[in-house]
């Protein structure tokens, strides 16, 4: 199990059988969990559409692809953090925190995707996620829901120019941060999850 901002992992009450009277907000019905699910595997057959190209254009279509996470490594760097995103994501045992360089990539994932979903028809929204009964997908919201911070999309000149304290003062606190923003290629540890034994949400009594 990935942790998120907020747990994707609680079940919500399904949608009314009614049509909603006003237009819903993407939160109501939203499910993070099968979001993020479906994303990442559908994410798989971007990847496999890259590898027919032939490798000198892989760089080329990374850019395009992974605006922000094509500075961290080529094509099969990023797609081994998509594995291990997925694996993580529907791994029910255990808790994992992920760090900066899956941060990253998961927005450039969700980023591309939520724009494509937005710009189809009401019908084929539906078909795509049917909980959301064809309404739009504010990207926004969810990131300000589900991701800690985006330190990942500041140039590396402004934030390394930002003091410790300025930084702390931000929310800039995700492990890798540096990495990511000064595009270092990461390290076998650092494209891993790590596990954790302690519920990671606050308990309300």
């Amino acid at each position: 199990m990935l942790i998120f901002r907020n747990n994707i992992y609680e079940k919500k009450s399904g949608p009314p059988t009614a049509a909603p009277k006003q237009p819903i907000e993407y939160h109501e019905w939203f499910d993070p969990f099968n979001f993020f699910k479906a994303v990442l595997e559908e994410e798989g057959g971007v990847v496999n559409i890259i590898k027919r190209q032939q490798r000198e254009f892989w760089n080329e279509d990374c850019q395009k692809f992974y605006p922000h996470a094509h500075k961290i490594g080529p094509l099969p760097v990023l797609d081994k953090i998509r594995r291990v995103l997925q694996n993580g994501l529907e791994d029910k045992s255990t808790w994992h925190s992920m760090n900066t360089y899956h941060f990253c990539l998961l927005y450039d994932i969700c980023a591309r995707h939520a724009f494509n979903y937005n710009h189809d028809n009401r019908e084929e929204r539906t078909k795509i996620f049917p909980e959301l009964r064809g309404e739009p997908l504010h990207f926004d919201l969810l990131v300000k829901d589900y991701f800690f911070n985006t330190v990942f999309l500041m140039d590396e000149d402004s934030f390394n120019a930002l003091s410790p304290e300025e930084k702390q003062k931000k929310g800039f606190t995700c492990p890798c941060q540096f990495g990511v923003v000064n595009g270092l290629l990461p390290t076998t540890e650092e494209m891993s999850l790590k596990e954790t034994r302690d519920y990671p949400y606050t308990i309300y009594v």
